[in-house]
């Protein structure tokens, strides 16, 4: 118990240490990279000079490197990244946490399909191993794992949206409208859900179903199978009851990675159906040189990436003994 409590604590120091040089990395990126923010700022005719010379003291703008650095350590642990350049009175993480709501609803949902059908997948696969269906199952998966996802999402434009008529091609709800508790709202958010959430999951399946697949021929292998069936369990049971259940290891690193791309968004699928999440956001933000944006957002997702790893690392210290003997 001692062991274990140690490791966890090891790998929570690690996190935290990764955090850390996310944060650095963070502020010396925007610093190097091309274009001027202060001057994108002062070329700001929306706002007034004195706001201008507020929000430039406040950061340190004016000051040398080391100066900003220690004032952005001060703000970077309260959320706190300043005022948008795009939109100069209202704060990044405001705007940042509002888009936030349209990438967990659009990628939350596709992530729950591509977990339960790609999981499906691989299991099917493995049962049936060598049979038609295995071949099927796996050529399906990774005929559009391989597919471009911007291509495959235009695709999806062209036959559904402009073809057929059947979804709107663009938005997160109808432009005029807002997300209310209404049935009328939760059919147009559902409406304009369906072709991205597609997208997202016939894409991502093959991870699944591939990793699901092999941990599960490997498995099958094993002596305590063997002995399942040697006492005379069917193989719907062997399956369920034995082989299923010690496969789902390996997946609990890439079910925790996923947990990471809920927060970070699909970028190539939100620009290409004007979908206002963080992914969509990131892309504005970069064309506009909106650092306070832009570091916000790398922020939240770096942080968000390192917890569900170390979440993915307890997990398994509890469910694998090897791990816990490691």
């Amino acid at each position: 118990m001692r062991n274990m409590r140690w490791m966890i604590v090891r790998k929570a120091a690690n996190s935290f240490v990764t955090i850390l040089m996310v944060v650095i990395m963070n502020f010396f990126l925007f610093r190097v990279i091309p274009g001027d923010p202060l001057m994108n700022l002062r070329g700001n005719t929306r706002v007034s000079e004195e706001y201008k010379t507020e929000f430039i003291k406040e950061f340190g703008l004016d000051q040398p490197i080391y100066v900003q650095f220690v004032k952005y350590i001060e703000n970077v642990f309260t959320f706190d990244f300043g005022n948008a350049i795009t939109q100069p009175l209202t704060p990044a993480m405001d705007i940042i946490m509002s888009n936030l709501q349209w990438t967990l609803i659009l990628t939350g949902t596709s992530s729950i399909f591509m977990v339960i059908i790609g999981m499906s997948l691989g299991v099917l696969s493995a049962w049936k191993r060598g049979s038609p269906l295995d071949t099927g199952t796996m050529a399906f998966s990774l005929f559009f794992y391989a597919m471009p996802t911007f291509w495959f999402a235009m695709m999806l434009i062209v036959i559904f949206a402009t073809g057929l008529n059947w979804f709107p091609s663009a938005n997160a709800l109808t432009p005029g409208t807002s997300l209310e508790w209404s049935l009328e709202s939760f059919k147009d958010l559902l409406n304009h859900l369906v072709l991205p959430a597609i997208s997202l999951t016939i894409g991502s399946i093959a991870a699944f179903s591939v990793i699901m697949r092999g941990s599960l021929i490997d498995v099958m292998t094993e002596e305590y199978i063997t002995t399942a069936r040697a006492k005379g369990l069917n193989e719907s049971q062997v399956l369920k009851n034995h082989a299923v259940p010690n496969a789902m290891l390996p997946m609990v690193a890439l079910i925790a990675i996923d947990l990471a791309f809920v927060v970070g968004g699909a970028f190539q699928t939100e620009v290409v159906f004007n979908y206002p999440g963080i992914g969509w956001l990131t892309v504005e933000a970069t064309y506009e040189k909106d650092y306070p944006l832009l570091e916000g957002c790398f922020f939240l997702i770096a942080l968000v990436v390192v917890i569900a790893n170390l979440f993915a690392d307890i997990l398994l210290i509890y469910m694998d003994p090897r791990v816990k003997m490691g």
